[in-house]
């Protein structure tokens, strides 16, 4: 019995020894949004100080978009569809059967549904070829709109 107790103290003082460490971990780091406020003032840095993005400069929201986007949340496949555009691909809309087919280079294919309701609400653009594009306002909604999964 006393060891059960034991065993149980133990455990709860790590726990909670690993929950204060986590808290000073992300304290000495700070914030997300605090860090790209503030630029680094020494030349060399380290690997925690760089703000990631894997998508091209270009495919940056530029923050000139107003007015309330038609909606507040995508789904999945509209957030799938608009983050394979933001990272340069051509969207093209196929059925379920030709989905899977493989595509021309930078290429990727949606469902029909997916591309026909993000190009209404503004978020992709014809490309003139058959496929689509993503706008600053299709930028804008990977911003500020929830997912639902």
């Amino acid at each position: 019995m006393e060891f059960v107790v034991l065993l149980v103290g133990v455990i709860v003082l790590g726990l909670l020894g690993w929950g204060i460490y986590r808290a000073m971990k992300r304290r000495e780091t700070g914030s997300p949004a605090a860090g790209r406020q503030a630029e680094p003032q020494s030349s060399t840095l380290d690997d925690s100080t760089y703000r990631v993005s894997y998508a091209p400069p270009e495919f940056e929201w530029s923050g000139t978009t107003t007015g309330a986007l038609p909606v507040k949340i995508l789904t999945y496949k509209q957030y799938e569809c608009l983050e394979d555009a933001r990272y340069g691909f051509r969207i093209v809309a196929l059925p379920p059967s030709e989905r899977k087919q493989p595509q021309p280079h930078k290429t990727r294919a949606h469902g029909l549904k997916t591309v026909a309701s993000l190009k209404k609400h503004g978020f992709l653009a014809d490309d003139g070829e058959g496929g689509h594009l993503i706008t600053d306002r299709g930028l804008n909604a990977l911003e500020v709109c929830s997912v639902r999964y």
